[in-house]
């Protein structure tokens, strides 16, 4: 099926939030990891020996920082991980001096502590403080001062333009990858909030709001338009005889008919309980009946085994048409009325409403 986008304003869910974080500082640890063993290449390249040993040892705290993420001991591999990125950048900038670039990747500690999950925003503050304090500490100090190891000129352009890149694509990459997992978040959650969480057909809010979309589109095209009210048969003995679970098995096989067998065009939301609303565009009330005949035809193909014996169900339809300028309850009710008609006549069957 096929319908417009309903916007539903959601609420922000900390849980997915945070996740997404989490999943991003599995990247950094990742990322950090590689970085710091071509790193120890490059410094073994240039000579810096000790440099070397210090990426050497990075690789090994972001390797553990990796682990105490996967085992969920997110605080000791964020002390970890900042502690690196902090301590090591300090090092090399000492070591191979101001010119090589390596204070950039100070820069790349920002966004990441932006939108880390710190519950309180004031160590947010704090930590970029420090972050700020030591990139200036390193400016005063540092720019001026002989370094440990000392490269010529064109070494240091080219480290430079090397550590520039980098950082670029480190911000870059990690910009990417957060924005990534907060759009599949919030779809995530747009799902959770449209949908019924059983049958994954539409609740009723989604629906309504589905409706007056289409309700608009009527008055604009005069076009046809129907609902469909479907209630399942017996659903409370099957309930009562079997439990909820074999119930919920039920609603599920049910929706999954319901869903595969309508029309393109048309929408259909779990109404509450047992009952399920259909919003057939374009179709006039004949229409919309043998559609509601087909549905009925299917459903009652539908067989539910458990524990080796077979439960069949079934479904009543009550079906209207709705008339210009009435809201969405005048067709529903009338909907109402012709199901609670089907029921009363033996159930199992599609009653239309009365012209």
């Amino acid at each position: 099926m096929s319908h417009p986008s309903v916007t539903t304003p959601i609420k922000t869910v900390p849980r997915d939030t945070s996740r997404s974080f989490w999943k991003l500082m599995y990247q950094v640890s990742l990322v950090g990891a590689v970085t710091h063993l071509l790193f120890a290449g490059l410094f073994y390249w240039l000579g810096a020996t000790t440099m070397a040993w210090v990426n050497l040892g990075s690789v090994t705290l972001f390797t553990i920082s990796y682990g105490c993420l996967k085992t969920r001991r997110n605080l000791l591999a964020s002390i970890l991980i900042v502690s690196e990125i902090l301590i090591h950048a300090a090092l090399a900038v000492r070591s191979i001096g101001w010119d090589s670039g390596f204070h950039y990747y100070l820069l790349v500690m920002v966004p990441v502590v932006v939108i880390s999950t710190m519950r309180h925003r004031s160590y947010k503050y704090l930590l970029s403080c420090l972050v700020f304090v030591l990139y200036v500490v390193l400016d005063h100090t540092v720019r001026n001062t002989a370094p440990l190891h000392v490269l010529s000129s064109e070494t240091l352009s080219w480290l430079r333009g090397f550590n520039t890149s980098v950082t670029f694509s480190l911000l870059f990459y990690l910009s990417s990858l957060y924005l990534k997992l907060v759009i599949k978040a919030e779809k995530k959650l747009r799902i959770q909030a449209t949908t019924d969480p059983l049958t994954q057909l539409l609740n009723r809010r989604s629906f309504l709001e589905l409706a007056d979309y289409e309700l608009t589109q009527r008055k604009r095209h005069l076009a046809p338009l129907a609902f469909v009210l479907a209630d399942i048969d017996h659903f409370k003995s099957i309930n009562d005889q079997h439990g909820h679970a074999v119930g919920d098995a039920v609603l599920k096989a049910v929706s999954q008919v319901l869903s595969q067998a309508l029309r393109e065009q048309d929408s259909v939301a779990r109404w509450g309980g047992e009952e399920f609303l259909i919003l057939m565009p374009n179709a006039t009330l004949e229409a919309a009946s043998m559609v509601a005949e087909r549905l009925r035809e299917k459903v009652s193909a539908v067989e539910v085994v458990v524990d080796a014996q077979t439960i069949k169900v079934s479904m009543t339809f009550g079906v209207s048409s709705h008339r210009l300028e009435e809201p969405v309850d005048g067709p529903v009710n009338r909907a109402d009325s012709a199901l609670y008609q089907g029921k009363a006549r033996g159930r199992n069957q599609v009653v239309a409403e009365a012209h």
